[in-house]
Protein backbone atom coordinates (compact mmCIF):
# COMPACT_ATOMS: atom_id res chain seq x y z
CA UNK A 1 0.00 0.00 0.00
CA UNK A 2 0.98 3.31 -1.08
CA UNK A 3 1.98 6.05 1.63
CA UNK A 4 -0.40 9.31 1.52
CA UNK A 5 1.43 12.66 1.21
CA UNK A 6 2.53 13.90 4.75
CA UNK A 7 -0.51 16.71 3.04
CA UNK A 8 -3.26 14.60 3.44
CA UNK A 9 -1.72 12.98 6.94
CA UNK A 10 -3.35 14.02 10.13
CA UNK A 11 -0.69 16.06 12.06
CA UNK A 12 -0.06 13.62 14.77
CA UNK A 13 0.81 11.18 11.91
CA UNK A 14 2.85 13.23 10.18
CA UNK A 15 5.18 14.36 13.24
CA UNK A 16 3.98 18.19 12.91
CA UNK A 17 1.36 18.01 16.15
CA UNK A 18 2.01 16.07 19.35
CA UNK A 19 -1.47 15.42 20.10
CA UNK A 20 -4.71 14.37 18.41
CA UNK A 21 -6.26 17.45 19.04
CA UNK A 22 -4.69 20.67 19.29
CA UNK A 23 -3.84 21.65 22.79
CA UNK A 24 -1.77 24.38 24.35
CA UNK A 25 1.32 22.99 24.89
CA UNK A 26 3.06 25.91 26.71
CA UNK A 27 1.85 24.44 29.83
CA UNK A 28 5.17 22.86 32.28
CA UNK A 29 3.26 19.51 31.66
CA UNK A 30 2.82 19.70 27.90
CA UNK A 31 6.73 21.44 28.09
CA UNK A 32 7.64 18.04 29.68
CA UNK A 33 6.21 15.43 27.47
CA UNK A 34 7.41 17.09 24.35
CA UNK A 35 10.57 16.67 26.06
CA UNK A 36 10.39 13.09 27.00
CA UNK A 37 8.78 12.40 24.22
CA UNK A 38 11.50 14.14 21.57
CA UNK A 39 14.45 12.64 23.85
CA UNK A 40 12.97 8.86 24.32
CA UNK A 41 12.66 9.13 20.50
CA UNK A 42 15.93 10.27 20.04
CA UNK A 43 17.35 7.74 22.81
CA UNK A 44 16.00 4.63 20.67
CA UNK A 45 17.76 6.30 16.93
CA UNK A 46 15.39 9.07 15.91
CA UNK A 47 11.80 9.13 14.32
CA UNK A 48 13.30 7.58 10.84
CA UNK A 49 14.66 4.00 13.52
CA UNK A 50 11.59 3.93 15.51
CA UNK A 51 8.34 1.68 14.80
CA UNK A 52 4.92 2.52 15.18
CA UNK A 53 4.52 0.61 17.97
CA UNK A 54 7.55 2.06 19.84
CA UNK A 55 6.83 5.38 19.31
CA UNK A 56 3.04 4.83 20.90
CA UNK A 57 4.94 3.31 23.58
CA UNK A 58 7.20 6.07 23.91
CA UNK A 59 3.96 8.60 24.67
CA UNK A 60 2.61 6.35 27.06
CA UNK A 61 5.51 6.51 29.03
CA UNK A 62 5.91 10.09 28.68
CA UNK A 63 2.66 10.24 29.58
CA UNK A 64 2.95 8.40 32.71
CA UNK A 65 6.39 10.24 33.44
CA UNK A 66 4.50 13.26 33.68
CA UNK A 67 1.71 12.06 35.78
CA UNK A 68 4.18 10.75 38.41
CA UNK A 69 6.50 13.57 38.44
CA UNK A 70 3.32 15.37 39.17
CA UNK A 71 2.63 13.46 41.87
CA UNK A 72 5.93 13.22 42.81
CA UNK A 73 5.62 17.56 43.35
CA UNK A 74 3.34 16.71 45.54
CA UNK A 75 4.17 14.69 47.70
CA UNK A 76 7.97 16.74 47.78
CA UNK A 77 5.33 20.29 49.05
CA UNK A 78 4.00 18.42 52.03
CA UNK A 79 0.89 17.29 50.35
CA UNK A 80 -0.82 13.26 50.85
CA UNK A 81 -0.90 11.40 47.24
CA UNK A 82 -2.47 8.35 46.96
CA UNK A 83 0.57 5.45 47.01
CA UNK A 84 -1.21 2.64 45.60
CA UNK A 85 -1.60 4.84 42.27
CA UNK A 86 1.70 6.12 42.06
CA UNK A 87 2.96 2.66 42.46
CA UNK A 88 0.58 1.31 39.48
CA UNK A 89 1.57 4.66 37.25
CA UNK A 90 5.44 3.42 38.30
CA UNK A 91 4.52 -0.22 37.05
CA UNK A 92 3.05 0.49 33.79
CA UNK A 93 6.21 3.05 33.24
CA UNK A 94 7.61 -0.29 33.18
CA UNK A 95 5.74 -1.59 31.34
CA UNK A 96 5.67 0.97 28.64
CA UNK A 97 9.60 1.10 28.81
CA UNK A 98 9.85 -2.51 28.05
CA UNK A 99 7.84 -1.85 24.98
CA UNK A 100 9.64 1.00 23.83
CA UNK A 101 12.93 -1.05 23.63
CA UNK A 102 16.42 -0.40 24.86
CA UNK A 103 18.16 3.03 23.62
CA UNK A 104 20.82 2.92 20.74
CA UNK A 105 22.82 5.66 23.03
CA UNK A 106 22.41 3.57 26.20
CA UNK A 107 26.81 4.04 28.08
CA UNK A 108 27.00 0.89 29.74
CA UNK A 109 27.90 0.99 32.89
CA UNK A 110 31.41 -1.16 33.43
CA UNK A 111 32.01 -3.47 36.38
CA UNK A 112 35.41 -2.88 38.50
CA UNK A 113 36.42 -6.23 36.62
CA UNK A 114 35.28 -4.50 33.33
CA UNK A 115 36.91 -0.95 33.71
CA UNK A 116 40.24 -2.75 34.97
CA UNK A 117 40.62 -5.10 31.99
CA UNK A 118 39.20 -2.16 29.45
CA UNK A 119 42.48 -0.08 30.38
CA UNK A 120 45.15 -2.80 29.39
CA UNK A 121 48.06 -3.71 31.58
CA UNK A 122 49.30 -1.55 34.23
CA UNK A 123 53.02 -0.45 34.72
Amino acid sequence: MKRRPDKLRNGLSNGSRLHIRQVDGRTEAGRRFADLVHDLTAERGGTAAVSITQAQAIRRYAALAVECESMEADRAAGQAIDAEAFGQLADRMDRQARRMGEPKTANKTLSAREYASSRGPQR
